[in-house]
């Protein structure tokens, strides 16, 4: 398979440190269009603590997922990686996302694109910003001319009509993996 890419999400107990949970969503590149080919949600056994703890915990009781130690959630999500032949992976603020994984996934190398630099250029655009800057009275621009502030996935999705983030790994890979599309974000990822 060709053109397959994944849209990784990570929670931790606080900052770079301590993985509680990935979420990863696998897509097919289709000519123009994007199709799910699969998800992941993997919850770490290592840590019952953090501020987004009682989310994952929630979130896989009620859909029965286990709490797996860490070799077995990178191991199965290499698997998915493998079998589909992923290449490259996107975050909304990458930079996050890839520290996290390569301190604790390190098995998982990707190339590394970043949505947010995109979606900070594209939401300031004249097709965007006056409505906007409606929603979100508070922004600015830079000198450059995108969004100084005000960019946040929460910030986004609600522009797009998108449900809060939940800050459960899976759930925030879905709705980064939606506001990528509706942005037309995957075309224009930075490399990080």
């Amino acid at each position: 398979m060709q053109n397959i890419i994944i849209v990784i999400d990570t929670e931790t107990v606080t900052g770079t440190y301590g993985l509680l949970s990935v979420g990863a969503v696998v897509l097919s590149r289709d000519g123009g269009n994007l199709e799910t080919l699969d998800t992941y949600f993997g919850f770490n056994n290592e840590f019952d603590y953090g501020f987004y703890f009682e989310q994952q915990y929630i979130y896989a009781k009620r859909n029965r997922v286990k709490r797996k130690p860490r070799y077995e959630i990178e191991s199965e999500l290499a698997g998915i990686v493998r079998r589909y032949g992923v290449t490259t992976a996107y975050a909304y603020n990458a930079r996050f996302d890839k520290a996290v994984s390569m301190s604790y996934l390190p098995s998982l190398q990707f190339d590394w694109h970043d949505l947010m630099k995109p979606a900070r250029q594209i939401l300031a655009s004249e097709e965007h910003y006056p409505v906007y800057k409606k929603l979100h009275p508070h922004i600015e621009l830079t000198r450059s001319g995108i969004l100084k502030r005000g960019y946040s996935v929460e910030c986004v999705g609600r522009y797009l009509g998108l449900p809060h983030e939940t800050h459960v790994a899976i759930e925030d890979a879905q709705m980064e993996t939606e506001i990528a599309l509706r942005l037309g974000l995957f075309d224009y990822a930075t490399i990080c």
